[in-house]
């Protein structure tokens, strides 16, 4: 289950925002492509502020689930705006400069929704889910997944955006809509729980859509 939620963190497409950004916003037709991607940094570096607010606030599984669907409409809005309105026309059309307003909005509000719940959340998912006797090597396992899947979407983006250029946002629309279900029937809600009793609530198998604090 770690494992999973943290790989599910990377297949969420935030690094194909993170890494490739300032080739993404030149794409969409942006003459200062460098500065609209500062602004993407300070908007994810603001979002942490509301993202600690979040964490002890509401239950991690229904804010993991909120964030799937939220980065899924972010996603599929991207997504279709870039394929119908610049790919593979590029800017000759008279509704692209909407379409590239549209386009940054909607990257813009996915980092936000990003950084409020499956930014730090699946870390506190896994810090909160495994005894102490496996602690240290489960939690080495979960992450290294997480860099596993950071390392292959970061090498992979550029051979695969070439290729089908904003259908690649799809793929991660797939990965998101796949999170809200695996979250939903496999991931426990952990919040306010003492280690031992997150320890007995997975060995007397607890059903996770009906499991509560």
């Amino acid at each position: 289950m770690g494992a999973v939620v943290q790989s599910l963190q990377q297949l969420t497409g935030c690094n194909y925002f993170f890494y490739y950004g300032t080739t993404i916003f030149q794409a969409v037709g942006m003459e200062d492509s460098y500065l609209t991607s500062i602004v993407l940094g300070v908007v994810n570096f603001a979002s942490t502020f509301a993202a600690l607010w979040t964490v002890e606030r509401f239950e991690h599984r229904r804010c993991l689930l909120f964030g799937s669907a939220a980065m899924a409409v972010c996603f599929v809005v991207f997504a279709s705006t870039g394929v119908t309105e610049l790919y593979p026309n590029g800017h000759d059309q008279a509704t692209s400069k909407v379409a590239d307003n549209i386009m940054i909005v909607f990257t813009y509000l996915f980092i936000f929704f990003f950084a409020t719940t499956w930014a730090p959340i699946p870390f506190v998912v896994v810090a909160e889910s495994y005894p102490l006797l496996i602690k240290n090597r489960a939690m080495a396992i979960a992450v290294g997944a997480n860099w596993m899947w950071g390392f292959a979407i970061g090498f992979c983006t550029p051979f695969v955006t070439s290729t089908i250029n904003f259908y690649y946002g799809f793929i991660f629309f797939g990965y998101l809509i796949f999170s809200i279900l695996y979250v939903f029937f496999f991931v426990c809600e952990t919040k306010g729980l003492l280690l031992e009793k997150v320890t007995e609530m997975y060995e007397e198998g607890a059903v996770p859509w009906t499991s509560t604090t």
